[in-house]
């Protein structure tokens, strides 16, 4: 069975948050040169949904608010909104002047608007909306980044890691039917990464974010991800490929299933319906532990056999799954053991 399709909106969202720099590079070369990634930026990303509102239903475009900080004289920071758009739609200047004018009001400050889009017709460029007449109006430019101006052999010539994002995107529209195709793709795309992640040395919660984002990029049917699977494992010496999500479902499927076999034998070995029931129960128990250990085995390089003990002590399931949310969102095995309230000892 097919996997659902790529959801546009975490994968540029977890791309503008991890590389905005690289992002702004593509699209104004200018603002990013400016930018002082010795201060930290200050995403936006509530105060946005606040202001516009949020939708239920998957969306074709991507809003994105931030306040860069910037080097050199006059203003110290800008305020800059990016809008991806993935297909082509009529009067999009309209709704970037829309939201263009209520984040100044908003803000009250200075907002740099900036579009990136991902459509496959190159004539379509919107990128100004003006009006008025006989000499009176109003003229609204923004710059615009066109992906796809930019060749393959461009786009694997620079080692702009968003440019294996671009690439990623771009092998999943084009095998959409051909699950054999994307898997190749993937794997050639994930050696790219780690050569790229280990000769321009960014940090591990970068790592992290273009692992995800080209995980969810290329989805697989199970079939061709154990194969993927095992393919990374055999290059996976030569590879720094320490944050691979496909490993993580892998380990979380193979812990939840070993866990419940051994509930599950308990209960057998009680021989009474009483046994089986709670051999049942703690099945369900143990699986999730074995899931979270597993997990946090193959997530974290600096998880220590020793801290297990604060997974296997706990009884309650449904704790133990908020605890896999925490694991996937933390960025090292410590951390995680901080965000459960426990010391790293």
């Amino acid at each position: 069975m097919e996997p659902r399709g790529p959801d546009f909106d975490a994968i540029w969202k977890e791309t503008l948050m991890g590389f905005l720099p690289e992002c702004l590079g593509r699209v104004h070369p200018a603002l990013a040169e400016r930018i002082d990634r010795s201060r930290k930026v200050r995403f936006l990303d509530k105060e946005l949904r606040e202001m516009l509102g949020s939708s239920p239903r998957p969306r074709r475009h991507v809003d994105f608010l931030a306040e860069v900080p910037l080097t050199g004289v006059g203003l110290q920071t800008m305020l800059t909104h990016v809008e991806v758009q993935r297909d082509k739609v009529a009067r999009f200047a309209d709704r970037m002047l829309i939201y263009h004018a209520a984040l100044v009001r908003r803000f009250r400050q200075p907002v740099m608007s900036l579009a990136i889009l991902a459509d496959p017709d190159p004539k379509w460029r919107p990128n100004e909306l003006t009006s008025g007449i006989d000499g009176v109006g109003t003229r609204f430019e923004f710059p615009i980044c066109k992906l796809a101006d930019f060749t393959d052999a461009e786009l694997e010539s620079d080692p702009n890691p968003v440019n294996l994002v671009i690439l990623a995107e771009r092998l999943t529209r084009r095998h959409r039917k051909d699950p054999v195709a994307r898997r190749e793709g993937k794997l050639a795309l994930f050696r790219r990464m780690a050569v790229l992640m280990k000769s321009r040395r960014y940090s591990e919660e970068q790592g992290q974010v273009l692992t995800r984002v080209l995980d969810w990029s290329i989805p697989l049917p199970e079939a061709e991800e154990e194969i993927f699977l095992e393919q990374l494992r055999r290059q996976e010496g030569d590879t720094p490929m320490t944050y691979l999500t496909t490993f993580e479902r892998h380990a979380l499927r193979k812990g939840l299933e070993q866990g419940l076999e051994q509930g599950l034998e308990r209960g057998r070995q009680e021989g009474r319906q009483e046994g089986r029931q709670e051999g049942r129960q703690d099945g369900v128990r143990l699986g999730w532990v074995e899931a979270l250990k597993a997990l946090v085995l193959a997530r974290f390089p600096d998880w220590k056999p020793a801290w297990n003990r604060h997974l296997e002590s706990v009884n309650n399931a449904e704790l133990l799954q908020d605890w896999l949310k925490l694991a996937a969102a933390s960025p090292s095995g410590a951390a995680f053991l901080k965000s459960i309230g426990k010391r790293p000892r």
